[in-house]
């Protein structure tokens, strides 16, 4: 999936109704979740798709795994979001990988 693909299938979720997105209620949400797991794919998290790093860029990458459902993660904490960063303990979502 292109970048422009993947900006095209955010757009669909208005016109899906998020059927497509298992778990996902909004575009924030999407945007969050999808740039913690892109950051998790730069710091060395494996893939969970199979995807050419020399091909596809970590934002594609993460939008595919999270349209696929294949990234789990936790509802929102607001007392969570209210501590520091360096108390989070690993964002909202739940990496695998030691």
């Amino acid at each position: 999936m292109t970048i422009g693909a993947a900006i095209a299938t955010v757009g669909d979720i208005k016109n899906d109704g998020y059927e497509s997105w298992p778990g996902i209620v909004s575009r924030f949400q999407l945007v969050l979740l999808a740039g913690r797991r892109s950051k998790q794919l730069y710091k060395g998290a494996l893939p969970r798709i199979p995807a050419d790093p020399l091909k596809r860029r970590n934002t594609s990458i993460a939008l595919e795994e999270l349209r696929l459902g294949l990234v789990p993660f936790s509802a929102f904490n607001p007392k969570v979001s209210q501590t520091a960063d360096s108390e989070l303990p690993n964002a909202e979502l739940v990496n695998e990988r030691p």
